[in-house]
């Protein structure tokens, strides 16, 4: 079975994605009418280059060139070759720090935060201002976001601190409250599917797919597709036709399936039983016709395996098995453990589908 392996996100671009340029704009205009926020909260789900964003803005708010421009326009983003932009992308400019968890999937430490307190109360050193992004802001524990909140109480003068979080509601009311809100706006499939289809050589097959499991997500999409995603859920689907005939072992399956990150598998799950829904309820219909809701059906297998099976198991069925994912995904960033839920899944799929 094929794996997907993280790659590292880039730390830093020169470039807005398409489905930015929006809220770039509105970004800029805190610079053109001098209301710019102390402390900036930039939410939405995972995805969609938040962190890149935010990285954008802090080289802005950082750049020579763009500080000697009266009116920022929406193409204004760091020039990329004033001394400013050379030390912000080595990470090595004094105005600048950027705070994240010393190790992937840890939390913020409160020691983290106490450098950022010492930080502030320095003179800045060379532009006008200090800029500070913190990513993923969710993941500062009570310590860290209690230590926090007296600096965003009392901002120091010509400091912007940038949070980016994709679970705002984790965050300390408090900490919240003293923030401007900035959520970013989410990718069209028809924007989504044009810039996939510009940045890499995919098949509209592989496309639709990435789409469909990662629900309009655009880094998640190209990340899925770079992994090679149609290969993927061809070999996860045979898995699952094969717990649907009772040649095997839901624990043996969800072993193999929880080596895959990012719940690729229960998003997989959940785009075939949306489709087997929809199959079911067209071919029970009158009209017996498919369309563009259900197409992505025969993208996962050539036969029509997965086709008989939808019309085989009662619609009532489908549905319970719907639920379960539904709360998986829904439960998704707490303490769970996630492989009892995932085998729960797969016994009550494996037992639905081999009912008479």
């Amino acid at each position: 079975m094929p794996k997907i392996v993280p790659k590292e996100s880039p730390r830093f671009s020169l470039q807005l994605y398409p489905w930015q340029q929006a809220d770039w704009q509105q970004l800029l205009q805190y610079s053109n009418t001098e209301k710019l926020p102390h402390a900036l909260l930039i939410t939405g789900n995972k995805g969609l280059a938040k962190f890149e964003f935010a990285m954008l803005w802090a080289g802005t708010l950082l750049c020579e060139t763009a500080a000697k421009t009266q009116w920022l326009d929406s193409t204004t983003i760091p020039c990329g070759h004033c001394a400013a932009c050379e030390l912000f992308v080595a990470n090595t400019h004094p105005d600048f720090m950027l705070i994240q968890p010393e190790e992937e999937g840890k939390a913020i430490k409160v020691a983290q935060i106490r450098e950022l307190v010492a930080f502030v109360s320095l003179t800045q050193s060379r532009s006008n201002r200090r800029v500070i992004v913190i990513s993923p802001a969710e993941s500062m524990n009570m310590n860290a976001a209690n230590s926090l909140l007296k600096t965003l109480e009392e901002p120091p003068v010509n400091t912007v601190i940038i949070l980016v979080s994709s679970r705002p509601h984790s965050l300390p009311a408090t900490i919240r409250s003293r923030c401007q809100l900035f959520p970013v706006s989410t990718a069209d499939s028809a924007t989504l599917q044009s810039w996939l289809t510009q940045i890499g050589q995919y098949s509209q097959d592989e496309v639709d797919l990435a789409v469909s499991v990662t629900e309009n997500s655009p880094l998640n999409a190209q990340f899925y597709l770079e992994s090679s995603i149609l290969s993927l859920s061809e070999a996860l689907l045979n898995d699952w036709l094969l717990l649907a005939s009772g040649k095997a072992k839901p624990t043996a399956i969800a072993e193999k399936w929880l080596k895959q990150p990012e719940n690729v598998p229960i998003r997989l799950v959940y785009t075939w039983l949306v489709d087997m829904i929809r199959y079911h309820s067209l071919n029970c219909s009158s009209e017996r016709r498919l369309d563009d809701n259900v197409s992505r059906l025969f993208y996962y297998s050539s036969n029509s395996a997965l086709q008989k099976l939808a019309i085989s198991i009662p619609v009532k069925r489908l549905f319970v098995i719907y639920d379960k994912v539904i709360e998986i995904l829904r439960l998704g960033h707490t303490s769970l453990n996630k492989q009892l839920q995932l085998e729960s899944l797969l016994i009550q799929w494996s037992l639905i589908a081999q009912r008479k």
